[in-house]
């Protein structure tokens, strides 16, 4: 099956479009996040993955950070680059603050891209 990449802005924009338009959705996506966003998309997280759905309220603003900075070396890789070698194993925050193997942003199934 071939996927998409969404950024996290795009993964909210499609998640958020679909519960404005649809109150089953939204209300199955306060219930059950991961429940909804598979039976609607096809997607499924890992099982360590938590969802947090938060309803928009005019008097409060939600601001999603990441997690503390990643890319600063440790000794033993500061000494690695010192040597001519390198062996980065640093963690990328992605969507949410999950860390995504592989990459940058959520694999979607394209299937799952309908409006």
């Amino acid at each position: 099956m071939e996927t998409k990449v969404l950024s996290t802005l795009e993964l909210n924009q499609l998640i958020a479009q679909k519960a404005k338009e649809s109150e089953e959705f939204r209300l199955a996506l306060l219930n059950d996040p991961k429940s909804a966003i598979k039976k609607e998309f096809d997607v499924v997280f890992p099982e360590d993955t938590t969802v947090e759905v938060h309803v928009e309220n005019p008097k409060t603003l939600q601001l999603i950070i990441p997690a503390a900075n990643t890319d600063e070396l440790t000794d033993d890789q500061l000494e690695d680059v010192a040597g001519g070698a390198v062996n980065l194993n640093l963690g990328i925050t992605t969507a949410y603050g999950i860390a995504r193997p592989g990459g940058i942003g959520w694999n979607w199934p394209l299937v799952g891209l309908r409006r």
